[in-house]
């Protein structure tokens, strides 16, 4: 905004936009998801990993090595830089072709070329040491590679310094020869000067010993260097766990996920009515069992059903969902389990005649079922077969009608007549609530048939599960069949709980 300086109009400087958050915990989230795709690669890689590492052949390593003790040779200097110099220059010839040459005459089978694919050198200026290390299939063999160089470039560092020493006094008897035949106060006393020089190099050589000296010769190897299996497989599994996550979060990117309710009821404009959390189950459960914090959670979702709904003697609810696998059947099973604690007479109806599942959360026949009591009805008897199904299917406040056998064309069925004279017996009936396990939305039109005849649809989502693009094509779908749920039930919440048994 601008406002005025000493008469003249001025500007504030803009103001940056905030940095936007990193979505860790949408990233956490995918992954958690993605938990059976990780699994998927990076347990096949490990595997491979290490199976490979058992297959190669085994290689052994030996290490000798050589020592470098105190200055003793009068023509070198013994200055620290010196010495680090020479360290350097001795730890190349330790592996150059002549001394590898020579190295090969004291193992059989070997050559040059041969050792300098398995000899290799290093240095450790701390101590003074140069390591001299040989590779091969064979431990013994490893070894003796190992002190064949070592032992061949001492004794020729020995033989090198010698002929130093030689040669440096054939250098000083040459210069005092020149200088027996002259005369003079200066000759002399250079003479003497060369004497001095070569007693010096005598003593020096006598008493002196070479700077390098076998330090300890390598012993067979008990252990075989590589492979390594263990080693191996677990940097082959932190390489397939990060492939994996780098996967994992390209697959989100390519293919963007819900992050949660919120997002969900923004696309779906629906309210979140509860949020279901997620529960660890055994293999043997019964449906019966929920947890504190499921059944806490049931108790808002019917809570929140019976507001909604007209206050009339009976009210029909559609459970569904978007797509299959999103725990519609749960939910139902689950709801009329809390309607009935609740002294209202329940009936749970198996509308889903594709992909049946509720008769097998409480035991029951699949037939006689929906299926049947249809059948019936667009042959003109459906009251014996629609009041046998509800009356062997259940106990107490809560039956269940399954969905019976699959007909050829679910869709066509469902479509008929007989599906409103099925509604008109229902709303005959004595039941407080009538819950329907409707089939998925998107892709059939099953639910869609049943979404206009009841008095409330619950909409059953699990985030993870759902993309934008599915999420916005139930919306749209909602909007063309002129259908407004009750709200959302978000399934797989997570959080800790503990075991209760309602009842």
């Amino acid at each position: 905004m601008a406002d005025r300086v000493n008469g003249l109009p001025g500007y504030a400087a803009p103001t940056l936009p905030p940095d936007q958050p990193v979505e860790t915990g949408r990233y956490l989230d995918t992954l958690r998801r993605s938990k059976l795709l990780i699994a998927l690669i990076v347990l096949p890689l490990t595997a491979a990993v290490l199976i490979g590492s058992l297959l190669l052949p085994k290689t052994y390593r030996a290490t000798a090595k050589i020592v470098v003790g105190e200055q003793s040779d009068p023509l070198q200097s013994g200055d620290a830089a010196s010495i680090e110099r020479r360290l350097a220059t001795w730890d190349v010839l330790v592996t150059t072709r002549a001394t590898l040459r020579r190295a090969a005459r004291r193992v059989p089978g070997e050559t040059a070329t041969t050792l300098s694919k398995k000899v290799s050198s290093s240095v450790d200026p701390t101590a003074n040491i140069i390591n001299v290390s040989a590779k091969d299939d064979v431990p013994r063999r490893a070894s003796r590679i190992a002190n064949a160089v070592v032992n061949t470039f001492v004794t020729r560092e020995h033989g090198l310094r010698r002929a130093r020493l030689l040669e440096a006094r054939q250098t000083l008897t040459a210069a005092l020869a020149d200088l027996e035949g002259r005369r003079g106060e200066q000759a002399a006393t250079e003479r003497a000067d060369l004497r001095d020089q070569l007693r010096q190099l005598e003593i020096t050589a006598a008493g002196s010993r070479s700077e390098l000296a076998v330090a300890e010769l390598a012993q067979a190897p008990t252990r075989p260097y590589s492979p390594r299996p263990l080693r191996n497989a677990a940097f082959g599994f932190f390489a397939a766990l990060f492939i994996a996550t780098l996967v994992v979060l390209a697959r989100a990117q390519l293919k963007p996920r819900i992050s949660g309710s919120r997002e969900l009821s923004r696309l779906l404009e629906l309210p979140t009515l509860t949020e279901i959390p997620h529960v660890r189950r055994g293999f043997a459960h019964e449906p019966r069992t929920l947890s504190s914090v499921e059944y806490e959670a049931y108790q808002t979702l019917q809570a929140s059903v019976r507001r909604q709904l007209p206050p009339t003697s009976q009210r029909t609810v559609l459970v569904t969902s978007a797509l299959h696998g999103e725990g519609k059947t749960e939910v139902t099973a689950a709801l009329g389990l809390v309607l009935s604690q609740a002294n209202l007479r329940t009936w749970l109806v198996s509308a889903d005649m594709r992909r049946p599942k509720l008769h097998e959360l409480f035991d029951v026949e699949q037939t006689p079922g929906l299926s049947e009591v249809l059948v019936g009805a667009q042959n003109g008897g459906s009251e014996e077969i629609f009041q046998l199904s509800a009356a062997r299917t259940g106990a107490g406040r809560l039956h269940v009608l399954a969905s019976g056998r699959t007909p050829p064309d679910p869709a066509q069925l469902l479509a008929s007549d007989a599906l409103d004279g099925f509604f008109e017996e229902v709303q005959q009936s004595e039941y407080d609530y009538v819950l329907l396990d409707g089939p998925p939305l998107l892709g059939l039109v099953d639910s869609q048939v049943l979404a206009q005849r009841v008095d409330g649809v619950l909409l059953v989502c699990r985030p993870e599960r759902l993309t934008p693009e599915v999420t916005l094509a139930t919306r749209e779908l909602l909007d063309r069949l002129d259908v407004q749920p009750l709200g959302l039930v978000i399934v797989g919440a997570r959080g800790l709980s503990h075991s209760y048994l309602p009842g």
